[in-house]
């Protein structure tokens, strides 16, 4: 039996994969690195909040924004972190990353 396809795929975060509780743990687990006490509830909500800016700005690879972001949300919520620092996020395995 043939089929029409080759290669079938699908996005898979939020389907397959927790991403909401992976951005959770990654902020949750940066922070407890640095000893700041950071709600990762409250992270995962500034993750989600649409930043006019960041969408309007030129392209930038997925990494480049989950940096940004994590820069972004840290600094929103009181913990100062350098651009470097805040590569956690695509860093950590917790949070998508394509």
């Amino acid at each position: 039996m043939t089929h029409p396809f080759d290669v079938i795929t699908f996005d898979c975060y939020g389907t397959l994969i927790d991403w909401e509780a992976g951005i959770e743990e990654a902020f949750r687990r940066a922070a407890a690195a640095d000893s700041v006490d950071l709600d990762p509830a409250a992270a995962l909500r500034a993750v989600l909040d649409k930043d006019p800016e960041a969408q309007a700005a030129e392209y930038r690879s997925y990494r480049e924004l989950l940096t940004d972001s994590a820069a972004r949300v840290s600094k929103r919520l009181g913990w100062s972190i350098s651009r470097e620092r805040a590569a956690f996020l695509p860093e950590s395995g917790l949070a998508p990353v394509w």
